[in-house]
């Protein structure tokens, strides 16, 4: 789920390359930027089993994202999904482990 301003402004930017305006490098740094921002759900199975990865109890986690225990006791049973800071963070930790937040 991205930004639809975000998707407008990378089409816009592609067209100001095809007629030269904006060089590659600038378009590859903008294109890596929109890639950077697409953020990707964290579904409650994708919580638990990032939390059971890297070791950590619900509360660590919380503590972590600093964030209610409850909270990520909610997103673990599909009562509700991490949103803004939480969801970003998680993606962080999704991919490059939990020492790269700590």
């Amino acid at each position: 789920m991205t930004d639809k301003r975000l998707e407008n402004m990378q089409a816009m930017a592609k067209r100001f390359s095809e007629n030269g305006s904006v060089d590659q490098l600038t378009m590859r740094k903008i294109d890596a930027l929109a890639m950077s921002a697409k953020k990707e759900d964290m579904t409650a199975a994708r919580i638990q089993l990032l939390r059971k990865r890297e070791h950590i109890s619900q509360g660590v986690l919380a503590t972590v994202l600093n964030m209610s225990s409850e909270s990520v006791q909610k997103w673990e049973q599909g009562k509700t999904k991490p949103q803004g800071a939480a969801l970003r963070l998680l993606n962080i930790i999704d991919k490059k482990g939990i020492t790269a937040v700590i």
